[in-house]
């Protein structure tokens, strides 16, 4: 039998979160009264979000350049609202987490628009997940390396956690293969009973 794990490490969108990036666009043309499309072309298929991801910009800056493509006229706090208004939580997904009896992390390309609101914003997930891994933060995304390679060393310091202590839950099969690459333990994610059933084996 192999050794239980140690760290469950959660993906945000399509895992911890059901994730509706229409609603998102609905609420920011209503806000700016441009067309979604638009918005969608400016902010999301330009490159832009990427960048956001990235951690090229802080929370204060997405704010300036979203209002210089869009005209939107509000402050930072607003647009965080609207920008995480494509995230709820998934409350059977987080009963599997939180009942697993392991350390629970966050590995998630989101940029600061959520990593700064998350514990504000969703403090029924935050409160249990208290070790989180931005992309912003980290200054690489899933599925680079060196994403992966400061998950390990953060989780090392703080307990001594090996890649084969850790469990990646993500909805990315190129996401889990690279976590499975580094010796860590890795479930695709298609939903909660898979997740379930994987988590009572472990």
């Amino acid at each position: 039998m192999s050794d239980p794990v140690r760290v469950l490490v959660a993906d945000i969108g399509s895992v911890l979160f059901a994730f509706d990036p229409g609603r998102r666009l609905e609420l920011l043309a209503a806000r700016t009264g441009l067309p979604e499309a638009e918005l969608h072309a400016r902010l999301f298929a330009s490159g832009f979000e990427t960048r956001c991801e990235s951690g090229e910009l802080t929370a204060d800056e997405i704010r300036g350049e979203v209002a210089a493509m869009t005209g939107f006229d509000g402050g930072t706090e607003e647009l965080m609202g609207l920008w995480t208004s494509a995230f709820t939580l998934d409350r059977d997904v987080l009963d599997c987490f939180t009942g697993a009896g392991a350390v629970l992390a966050v590995f998630s390309n989101n940029g600061p628009l959520f990593a700064d609101a998350f514990g504000a914003r969703f403090p029924e997930a935050a409160q249990w997940f208290r070790h989180r891994y931005f992309a912003c933060r980290l200054k690489a995304r899933k599925p680079d390396e060196a994403a992966y390679e400061q998950v390990e060393q953060g989780l090392a310091a703080a307990f001594e956690a090996a890649p084969r202590d850790l469990l990646l839950v993500d909805d990315s099969a190129a996401n889990t293969a690279r976590a499975a690459s580094r010796g860590w333990r890795s479930h695709t994610f298609t939903g909660a009973a898979p997740l379930r059933a994987v988590l009572r084996k472990e």
